[in-house]
């Protein structure tokens, strides 16, 4: 059974004549007398009862009117709402991002983007690169903003630029009457990192991996803050940005002399299609990380 034919039927129902509902469904009147046999034969039961040049509906033919129409009005309504959440200025947008931009960068964007386009309403997902990555590939979100940019299938990333990186240390540790140190120099300290997975892991690794360090990893989280929580309380460092969320935290920040700790933000979007609010959306995330790391 096809959508056409049950166009067509809606249409022969309506006029109780097949020439005029042909004219309206723009066929020939043996295409649409062949569409409607065709339906009756894979329902098992006649839907019309002919009568000369006018048709009636039989009783099977009026139950399944109804039906018929509902289907209609659903895949009419359907099809508006599709339209409503590609347009820019109303509709939904699926939004992933990592948890480190949540608090003090994603609340903020999304906050201004409603003062401009009150309509729009956000689906949100947080999680790891891996995670926010699928969620884009499986078209559940439109775009994620994400840390860095990992080369992946069916997706194009978009460099919003780069967000600087610091050790964090206790205020008690040796090294919080410091501004600067070498990742070198702290191979002997115990490290709390992000999990697998998490942007903030992968470029620590990487980091590690190119100044040969072997770091000793005391405890893996899923949250930034809580990995503050654990270096204030003495329970060791960690490579972390410096944001608002961490400010209470008394913890102090370290710049890296011996390797450029940053990471790429980018948004990642499918390579195949984005969609006119996703678009705009997008386009607005661009201007606004401009203005938002100028922001003292």
């Amino acid at each position: 059974m096809e959508w056409h034919q049950i166009e067509n039927f809606i249409a022969v129902a309506k006029h109780s004549n097949f020439t005029k509902a042909a004219k309206e469904r723009a066929i020939s009147q043996p295409a649409l007398s062949r569409s409607i046999m065709k339906l009756e034969e894979e329902l098992g039961a006649p839907l019309f009862l002919r009568e000369g040049k006018k048709v009636k509906l039989t009783h099977n033919g009026e139950k399944f009117l109804q039906k018929a129409k509902q289907a209609q009005a659903s895949i009419q309504e359907g099809m508006i709402e599709i339209q409503e959440n590609i347009a820019g200025d109303n509709g939904e947008i699926s939004v992933a991002f990592l948890h480190t931009f949540g608090p003090h960068f994603v609340a903020k964007l999304i906050a201004h983007y409603k003062k401009r386009f009150p309509n729009v309403s956000f689906k949100l997902y947080q999680g790891a690169n891996d995670y926010l990555i699928t969620k884009v590939q499986q078209g559940l979100a439109d775009l994620c903003i994400s840390s860095p940019p990992v080369p992946s299938k069916g997706i194009e990333w978009t460099i919003l630029g780069p967000e600087p990186l610091y050790i964090a240390v206790p205020n008690s540790h040796p090294l919080a009457t410091f501004s600067i140190t070498s990742f070198r120099s702290l191979d002997q300290e115990n490290f709390i990192c992000l999990k697998q997975g998490y942007g903030l892991r992968h470029i620590f690794d990487r980091m590690c991996t190119q100044l040969e360090v072997e770091p000793e990893i005391t405890f893996e989280g899923e949250e930034v803050a809580t990995l503050a929580g654990f270096v204030s309380e003495g329970l060791g460092i960690a490579l972390l940005p410096k944001t608002e969320e961490l400010e209470h935290f008394p913890i102090r920040f370290l710049q890296i002399n011996d390797y450029l700790c940053q990471r790429e933000v980018a948004i990642a979007t499918l390579s195949s299609y984005v969609s006119p609010a996703a678009k705009r959306f997008k386009s607005f995330v661009i201007d606004y990380f401009q203005e938002f790391n100028q922001q003292p």
